[in-house]
């Protein structure tokens, strides 16, 4: 089911009325934002390993692209995946731009500790580091799988929707998702915390 704002609109027909020339594209490519930005400057706060200003960038970068290509958008296709994609590769470009200046990013907000009431002082705190060391973990993963797992755990998208968000087959994105999965495995044993 396609999502819906305070509009009630498909994002389908969103799209149809920010290709009119009128005042209603504005307002319907503003519902589009409200809609998708939240979820997609996680998806890139997480790909810029917590950067707030690379993400803010790249979100920027991605709306930029998103509003430049809505005249190619296929009907009946969603418009969550082809979204990430786009943002996806903003990030890849950006990073490769960073990585030629030598810049290093910051660790990423995938984990977050969640205590619970019974939880003591020393056992949050501990959860805090083995938090902080599994968001350095994932900074270390390579990009195309950094995406994988963080379309999957953290946008909770099917593998099929990562396969159209990253341009690959479902195999493909399988594959890397279990990639991403044993470097994450290998880096908590290394570090002796659970992901």
């Amino acid at each position: 089911m396609e999502p819906t704002g305070d509009s009630g609109e498909p994002d389908t027909e969103l799209i149809g009325r920010c290709l009119s020339a009128s005042q209603a594209a504005t307002a319907a490519f503003d519902e589009l934002y409200a809609r998708h930005a939240g979820g997609v400057f996680a998806f890139l706060r997480g790909m810029h390993r917590g950067d707030e200003h690379a993400a803010l960038d790249a979100l920027q970068e991605t709306f930029f692209r998103f509003y430049k290509a809505l005249d190619r958008f296929e009907e009946g296709r969603a418009v969550r995946p082809w979204l990430l994609r786009i943002a996806r590769n903003v990030s890849l470009d950006l990073l490769k731009k960073r990585s030629h200046v030598g810049e290093k990013p910051h660790g990423s907000d995938t984990f977050r500790v969640v205590a619970r009431e019974t939880s003591s002082a020393p056992e949050v705190a501990a959860q805090r580091e083995a938090a902080e060391l599994m968001r350095d973990a994932i900074g270390r993963i390579p990009a195309s799988e950094r995406a994988v797992f963080l379309l999957k755990h953290d946008q909770e998208l099917t593998y099929a929707e990562v396969a159209e968000a990253l341009g690959c087959s479902l195999r493909t994105a399988k594959y890397r998702m279990k990639s991403a999965l044993e470097h994450l495995g290998r880096e908590a044993e290394r570090l002796g915390v659970s992901p």
